[in-house]
């Protein structure tokens, strides 16, 4: 009878670890749609779609203008991916962290 209630209590701490992780889960998951909302706000602008015409309309200047322009963009767009990079890694670091706790629960 003893083991019953073990079982019991087990499959209760069970239960309370995945609610925990899934409330964490729901959490870091709003946390993330927030910056990403805000990194929308302050991300490159779409830019207008150039024909070949319009392009070979330009001056030289405006086309170098241009070429700058995208090579900001470039870069930005770059560090920013790097930046997401490493929260995805310091995600899954602490997502292997708490796996490793779950099973040592478990």
């Amino acid at each position: 009878m003893g083991t019953g209630s073990n079982g019991c209590h087990a499959a209760g701490l069970k239960q309370e670890v995945a609610v925990a992780l899934r409330a964490l889960r729901d959490k870091l998951l709003e946390e993330q749609k927030e910056k990403e909302h805000a990194a929308g706000s302050t991300a490159v602008c779409r830019r207008k779609h150039l024909e070949l015409c319009e392009l070979q309309e330009s001056s030289l200047q405006h086309l170098s203008s241009l070429k700058a322009s995208l090579q900001q963009d470039i870069h930005a767009l770059s560090s920013e991916l790097v930046a997401h990079l490493l929260v995805r890694d310091q995600l899954r670091t602490k997502q292997d962290a708490m796996l490793l706790d779950v099973q040592d629960l478990t």
